[in-house]
């Protein structure tokens, strides 16, 4: 079996909702045992992430699947040239320090 060279040539990205501060985590989250977590404040001093998104409203309900967060992303990526998602042959979603996906042209 011979390999083919894969070359990343184009990336894309989705963030639902708005971003939610440290200080609305848990709004969204929820608490431990219905009380706030006692070392958040220090995890979140010490990896220094200020936001970020969630597919969630306030109170846990699911605003986005996993399967739409992908759908935005990959729409994302062929604004500029919506015919060319008809040449994506592989999809390859992927979790990394930041939600990620990949899609590939096989040829």
């Amino acid at each position: 079996m011979s390999l083919n060279e894969v070359y990343i040539n184009r990336t894309s990205h989705y963030f639902p909702n708005n971003p939610v501060s440290n200080d609305e985590m848990e709004e969204y989250l929820g608490y431990i045992n219905g009380k706030p977590s006692k070392s958040r404040r220090i995890v979140l001093r010490n990896n220094g992430i200020t936001n970020r998104y969630y597919a969630l409203e306030k109170g846990g309900k699911t605003t986005h699947t996993n399967a739409q967060l992908t759908a935005e992303a990959v729409k994302e990526l062929f604004k500029s040239d919506p015919e060319g998602i008809k040449n994506v042959e592989m999809c390859f979603p992927a979790v990394l320090p930041l939600p990620t996906r990949s899609c590939h042209r096989m040829v």
